[in-house]
């Protein structure tokens, strides 16, 4: 182990590498195993260090220690951590003022308001209180998963870390900063983060029982931060290609005649559409929080005698299938995660309470492919004096409960269907959640505040995060469609698209379409997001140096090259580029804010970075999981970019074999002319496509004089202000001006 000890407040002091330009820091008394790594939560160390006098050196980063200070560094900062709790009880007050002492305000979820509500019981837990001093420079902060709603900066604001309903339902206790670090706590205690509110260049973190344990990240930028802190925490999860199309959720007082009603309707009005999901009423009980869930046969005929290791033809959740559809079941649970977490680890602990998928098993084979679990009994908390099956208190594990979930349903499903990836959807979450599920912004509906939510979860390492599509407003529906996945919410109306009138109709038909064209595109930023920890949807300032961009929530990348405004008439484009209007073919300069009208027949503003290549498909009207022969490039010339296309087989857990292709396009554009070089599909994996080819639709500003592929013309046509021609197989694409 690569590490400095030495003591601290009559405990021991520990700093130690973690993996590269990561950089752990502890004080305790006897440094066993936290949570997170007893349930495999992190990533094992990898140790690439380095001890050094007083501390430890990996990579960029290094760490040191002095009379009650840490030092940490590297060529772009100099920042210290004051380990001093002499003003612990003047902290304790101010922290309890500022967050209600940590305790939630209950509310009763949406939905839920017929079962019976279970009493709320509250527990000082406050035991061992301390505090650290981050020495910050007046770095601007970013992260702490859904603790802001209204902004990106974190800056001036005090932060309650426990999942609470409604409010912070996705709390994840790691921040970074463009000055170059990141810092995660390592605690799944409630707890509390005053950025720079009491003092403008301090960060106080308070801790009111644990140990202190950070972890402390180096990057150039705050994606190579981001890269490091999902390396340890996990990645993204990597959802099955079906996933990133659409979800339809039904109403819940649909029958299985209702669902295939609708999926007719889908396919009819060629609206595509890959899921549909059934909410509460699909079992005998509503809100079943039991393992012994039922079927409602009388919505949804399967009977125990018809039932078997797979569904049964005349099921309708087969009749689905046979139509291109993927079924998703709603369910709830209150439920002892830890049990199980701990008789993997071969302790004897509550026999009597079973591995919480295997009940779901027998629905699996019954047709559903995913569950979205809801928030009730689970986000909220009502007893603050539990006691959990691993001996931990209510405090400790509430949080930490809403990975442990998922991580039980991801890992019961991988082992129920083997060698096909899981998607479930959910949405709570605290450290290491979005490695084994999607997310939703619960029930906080489709408007700006979970456009900040998506985004500040982005810069913590949560990729695969959507809201309920609002079909009645026209914004809603533009901005729901560029989200990680995509799912329109009908539980409690009719929002049905063909029901919705007919300018929302044909917007919400055309914004589908879009998505279905771009899968290539939108599944290549996934495997990426998997690959290295950059979300889908892309905070400005995640990607940009520009200073205007800082603290934008109405605007985002949505994957390299697409810019998207969301409730707003004014958009401001990033410098450094220039940037296309998608709706009117307008072209501007970067490093300025414009105000927009967008036409009658959209839902927002759209712009695409000069530079950009954008693989497109003929769009499906489901996700078949077949890998695309022919694809459209959509072309941006300006200045030197590149682009690099991702492809798997969508299903199966192959690409962690190396199964994986890319594709790698360098564009060049002068006053003359521009080329396209195409590179080897390099790689492989099962049901790849052979004998890629391409077309191409190139943004010019008039017709070109020429359209050479590997050396020879090409017919090309020019209208609208694109050139469309074949590229075929071939590699290298030259347009003369």
């Amino acid at each position: 182990m690569v590490n400095f000890e030495t003591v601290f407040a009559r405990k021991k002091l520990q700093i130690s590498v973690y993996a590269e330009n990561v950089v752990r820091i502890r004080v305790s008394e006897n440094f066993e195993p936290t949570l997170f790594e007893q349930y495999k939560i992190y990533r094992a160390p990898d140790e690439t260090g380095e001890v050094i006098i007083d501390g430890v050196k990996t990579g960029k980063l290094k760490v040191t220690y002095e009379g009650g200070k840490i030092t940490f560094s590297s060529d772009k900062f100099s920042r210290v951590i004051d380990l001093d709790n002499s003003d612990v009880a003047e902290i304790k007050e101010y922290m309890n003022e500022k967050l209600n002492a940590f305790h939630d305000e209950h509310v009763v979820i949406i939905g839920s308001e017929d079962e019976e509500q279970l009493e709320t019981k509250t527990k000082e837990f406050q035991t061992d209180p301390k505090y650290i001093t981050v020495k910050t420079d007046k770095d601007l902060f970013y992260g702490l998963g859904e603790s802001n709603t209204d902004r990106l900066i974190l800056n001036g604001k005090t932060y309650r870390e426990r999942v609470v309903y409604q409010k912070y339902e996705f709390p994840i206790p790691f921040l970074m900063t463009p000055g170059g670090y990141g810092i995660l706590a390592n605690t799944s205690f409630w707890h509390g983060i005053d950025v720079c509110a009491r003092k403008d260049d301090e960060i106080i973190w308070y801790l009111p029982q644990g140990d202190i344990d950070f972890m402390i990240f180096a990057g150039d930028t705050m994606r190579d931060i981001l890269e490091r802190y999902t390396y340890v925490v996990g990645r993204p999860a990597l959802l099955p290609k079906w996933a990133y199309g659409l979800t339809f959720i039904e109403l819940c007082q649909a029958t299985q005649f209702d669902v295939m009603a609708d999926a007719e309707r889908f396919r009819t009005h060629g609206i595509p559409c890959s899921a549909i999901s059934l909410e509460p009423g699909w079992t005998v009980r509503r809100y079943d929080f039991s393992t012994e869930k039922v079927w409602n046969r009388d919505r949804y005929y399967i009977n125990d005698w018809a039932r078997g290791d797979k569904p049964n033809p005349s099921f309708f959740s087969a009749a689905l299938k046979r139509t291109g559809f993927r079924l998703h079941l709603w369910m709830c649970c209150q439920f002892d995660f830890t049990a199980h977490e701990e008789r993997q680890l071969g302790k004897e602990c509550a026999p009597e309470i079973p591995a919480f998928f295997d009940h779901l098993r027998q629905f699996c084979n019954d047709g559903a492919d995913s569950f979205k679990v809801d928030p009730c009994r689970m986000v909220d908390t009502s007893d603050e004096t539990k006691i959990y099956a691993n001996g931990r208190s209510e405090a400790e594990m509430h949080s930490l409960l809403q990975t442990l979930l998922v991580k039980e349903m991801y890992n019961g499903a991988k082992k129920h269907r083997g060698n096909v990836r899981p998607m479930h959807h959910y949405c709570g979450g605290y450290t290491g959640t979005s490695a084994y599920t999607a997310t939703n912004t619960g029930d906080t509906g489709g408007g700006l505040n979970t456009l900040a939510w998506i985004l500040n979860c982005g810069m913590s390492g949560v990729s695969n995060l959507t809201c309920d599509m609002n079909i009645f407003n026209t914004q809603g529906i533009h901005y729901a469609f560029f989200t990680g996945w995509c799912q329109l919410n009908s539980w409690a109306g009719f929002e049905h698209p063909w029901w919705a009138g007919e300018k929302h109709y044909n917007i919400f038909k055309f914004y589908d379409i879009m998505r279905y064209a771009l899968m290539p595109y939108i599944y290549s930023a996934s495997i990426e997001a998997n690959a290295t920890g950059t979300p889908i949807c892309r905070a400005l300032p995640l990607i940009f140096d520009d200073e205007e961009a800082n603290d934008l929530v109405y605007e985002y990348m949505f994957g390299d090259n697409f810019l998207v405004g969301a409730f707003t008439d004014k958009i401001y484009l990033p410098q450094g580029y220039v940037w296309y209007d998608a709706w009117t073919g307008e072209e501007y300069e970067g490093g300025q804010e414009i105000s927009i009208s967008v036409p009658e027949d959209r839902g927002g503003p759209l712009f695409i970075r000069g530079g950009a290549i954008i693989p497109t498909e003929k769009p499906k009207q489901y996700e078949d999981d077949v890998n695309t022969k022919d694809l459209i490039l959509n072309l941006y010339p300006y200045g030197k970019s590149e682009y690099t296309l991702y492809e798997d087989d969508g299903v199966t857990f192959d690409y962690e074999q190396g199964e994986r292709a890319s594709t790698r396009f360098e564009m060049m554009a002068t006053r003359e002319g521009c080329t396209l070089t195409i590179g080897n599909r390099e790689g492989y994996f099962n049901g790849m496509a052979e004998g890629r080819t391409y077309s191409a639709n190139v943004r010019l500003h008039a017709a070109p004089a020429s359209v050479k592929v590997d050396g020879k013309s090409v017919f090309f046509e020019y209208a609208d202000g694109f050139a469309k021609f074949e590229i075929g197989k071939g590699k290298l694409v030259e347009i003369e001006y």
